[in-house]
Order: structure tokens, then sequence, then C-alpha cells
């Protein structure tokens, strides 16, 4: 889990897909560390939040350089103790093109009776993930505010076709 942007994401999906690499990649860019894969939940105010299991806080396990810490690497800033989850990325290996391009695969994602946003990301050979998920993280601030770019296209498209059959 991370924070990105200033909202809480965990990135969840199989392993080998390359969370570590992408959470790291992250931080790199300048958002912070919550947990690796220790990630603890409680709910509070209908909302969850997400902290680390004391004791791995900032330690990343990276295939082919063991165990870091991103605090020795980082610096402080690199890792905070906790956050709200905002969002739930769940990154899939996939070559199945069926989806819709328009809009993503949105779907509750549920824990302690709390459902949060999740989204499905195609992680596939040469996507940029860390931008992906920046990105995904300001569309669910710009929905959160009542603006959902896929429904004001699909809007626009409507009012053309309108206009022509008129």
């Amino acid at each position: 889990m991370l924070q990105v942007f200033g909202q809480g994401v965990l990135l969840q999906g199989d392993s080998g897909v390359g969370k570590t690499d992408l959470a790291l990649e992250l931080v790199d860019r300048g958002h912070r560390l919550i947990a690796d894969d220790a990630v603890e939940f409680v709910a509070e105010n209908d909302r969850l939040l997400g902290r680390c299991r004391p004791g791995f806080e900032g330690f990343l396990e990276v295939h082919g350089l063991g165990v870091v810490s991103l605090i020795q690497l980082y610096g402080h800033q690199a890792v905070l103790e906790q956050a709200p989850l905002d969002l739930v990325l769940l990154l899939e290996n996939s070559t199945d093109d069926s989806y819709d391009r328009l809009q993503p695969v949105q779907q509750p994602w549920l824990m302690l009776g709390v459902a949060v946003l999740a989204w499905s990301i195609i992680c596939s050979r040469g996507r940029n993930l860390a931008l992906i998920v920046e990105t995904a993280v300001r569309l669910n601030q710009c929905r959160q505010q009542g603006y959902d770019a896929s429904i004001d296209l699909r809007s626009r498209l409507a009012s053309l076709l309108k206009e022509g059959a008129a």
C-alpha cells in the first residue's frame, strides 16, 4: 500500500506481477510507502485505514536485490505510518482485449464491511505502470469531485449523433 497524490492505494495481484517493483518506482517518484506485503486494515468511520505491521516499516523485498530499507535509501519522507484506503488497483497479466476501452473494469473491494473502489489494470510489457497508477489516482480524485471523462465523452458523442440525425 502506498500514498499517491494524497490517496491511499493498495496494489494487488498475483505473485510476480510486479507490485514491489511498481511500489519502488512510485517511491522513487516521490510517493510514500505504507506497507509492502504486511498491510493491516482497521475500519474507522466507514473508511479503511491501512498501516504496516510494527517493525516492518519501510522494508521492501526486491527480486534480485533482497530486502531494502526505503528509509535508508530515500529518507523518512519515503514512508508513511498509515493512511485511509481510497483505491484498490488489481494488477493483472492478461492478453485479453475484450474489455471496454472507454470504461475501466470497476468493482467494489470489500474488507471489514467497508467497500472501496477497485479497478483492474492490465500489466503488459512496455506499459509505464507508475504513470498508469498516478493517472488512476487522478481519475479517482476527479470522480470523487463528480467528473467522469468517459461519461462526458459519451454525452458529447450522443449530442453529435443527435445533431447529425436532425
